[in-house]
């Protein structure tokens, strides 16, 4: 079991000497048999381990229990850890999202906050094979194409909470829930049960519990033939991302915030143009999730027709027919009528301006004019980030926006002083870190909100 984690591992490239690594630890059989494995596995990787458990204040006192089972057996194994509470019941009643999106989001946002915190460069989660079939059939059923079908991959990058690039890794994506279970029972291994995993209320359960055991009684070895059919899916996808990101760069440009596609690349093959389009999407609204073929098709469908023909898509975008090509951009919530009395006022103050004693007004702003260099006033785009402290820690819009619990509805109509994707203002809100008046500021702005 040893030697097949460690020659995944390093098959995979998923660690090298010296990094530190976050492990995300529930207490459950996967992510204890992953302590387990690299904990025993560290010195001869030459790696560096921090466990983090997150509860979902879910569970009541079932979740206490883990928690307390978490810090026990870290402190076994002799692993640094951390336990937090995070309430995501009240998270995804905020945002509309399900119990699972709200989970998810707040493990990578708290995993990326501790990797920021120990410097470290990976993030280890306990999927394995079987998740990895689950996740298939899952993405089949709701519609997808080669990448989705190419199921869990064994590492990707995200970013920490300081924008700094990290993989996430699943070291034991190798291993089936058999496996892991058969192991932990031959040494006696503890670990906890997750109530909720009994529920079918949750879509991945459904498949666990319902689907994998009907394709089970039809074939003993489906779940490993899901599972060798998406590595094979995922190479193939990975061959196909080259072509799709060239033919991006040939064919798609960007002007005044909207995607262009050229009427040239619908000769190009199917399959790179439906990655070139799904591309345009995912850089725009920042995910694919809701995407399918059939969105897809729609925008292909669009060069057959008159210049000027809209199509709507997921997560307010629109695609358009013009002359040459379709366009792509993300349709603002505001009217022209609406935003028409609304603007941004600059104004220079004068040398003698106090600098020391700047007042707090909601809409009125003071900015160091030196620090920046091209000012635009929109609403947001996707990569705006805005800087949080004196170090130059960023966060990206979107957590801030979730911070600050701005209803969903209305985070399209908030205006943004911005300097390319740097938000130096949310209007209404604070202001960039990085662009504060200081007693060294040489020239002062002034940023004055005039609304309707």
């Amino acid at each position: 079991m040893k030697k097949k984690v460690l020659e995944f591992i390093r098959k995979n490239k998923l660690v090298k000497k010296g990094n530190s690594v976050v492990l995300g630890v529930s207490g459950g059989a996967d992510s204890i048999c992953m302590l387990k494995l690299l904990s025993d596995l560290q010195k001869r990787l030459g790696i560096s381990l921090y466990v983090l458990h997150i509860n979902h204040m879910i569970r009541g006192e079932e979740a206490d229990q883990d928690a307390a089972f978490v810090k026990k057996i870290c402190t076994k194994f002799k692993v640094p850890h951390r336990v937090i509470n995070v309430d995501v019941p009240a998270l995804a009643e905020r945002e509309g999202l399900s119990e699972e999106e709200a989970g998810r989001y707040v493990r990578y946002d708290e995993f990326s906050k501790y990797a920021y915190e120990v410097s470290a460069t990976k993030i280890a989660v306990a999927h394995n094979s079987n998740d990895n079939a689950e996740t298939v059939l899952m993405n089949l059923a709701r519609g997808t194409g080669i990448k989705g079908l190419g199921g869990i991959p064994p590492k990707r990058e995200m970013e920490d909470a300081n924008g700094n690039v990290v993989e996430v890794i699943r070291p034991i994506l190798c291993l089936s829930r058999k496996e892991i279970e058969d192991y932990l029972k031959e040494n006696e291994i503890e670990y906890r049960n997750d109530s909720t995993n009994d529920s079918t209320d949750y879509t991945r359960n459904k498949i666990r519990l319902e689907i994998m055991p009907l394709l089970e009684n039809i074939n003993d070895n489906a779940m490993q033939n899901i599972t060798n059919a998406s590595n094979e899916l995922a190479d193939t996808s990975n061959y196909i991302e080259k072509d799709v990101d060239e033919a991006y760069e040939e064919f798609v440009t960007e002007e005044d915030g909207k995607l262009f596609l050229s009427d040239e690349s619908f000769a190009i093959d199917p399959i790179v143009l439906t990655g070139v389009i799904r591309k345009m999407i995912e850089n725009i609204a920042g995910k694919l999730k809701d995407i399918t073929r059939i969105h897809v098709g729609d925008v292909v469908s669009l060069s057959e027709k008159q210049v000027g023909k809209k199509i709507d898509l997921p997560y307010s975008i629109v695609a358009e027919r013009e002359y040459e090509g379709i366009s792509m951009f993300s349709e603002s919530n505001e009217t022209e009528s609406e935003t028409k009395n609304k603007e941004v006022i600059i104004s220079f103050e004068e040398d003698d301006f106090d600098r020391t004693s700047i007042e707090e007004l909601k809409y009125t702003k003071w900015l160091d004019y030196d620090k920046i260099d091209d000012v635009v006033v929109r609403t947001r785009q996707k990569g705006d980030y805005i800087v949080i402290d004196g170090d130059g820690a960023t966060k990206k819009l979107k957590k801030y926006f979730i911070d600050e619990k701005i209803p969903r509805r209305e985070r399209d109509e908030v205006l943004l002083v911005a300097d390319g994707n740097h938000i130096l203002w949310v209007v209404g809100y604070r202001i960039s870190e990085d662009v504060k008046v200081t007693s060294s500021t040489k020239k002062v702005v002034k940023l004055e909100y005039k609304g309707e």
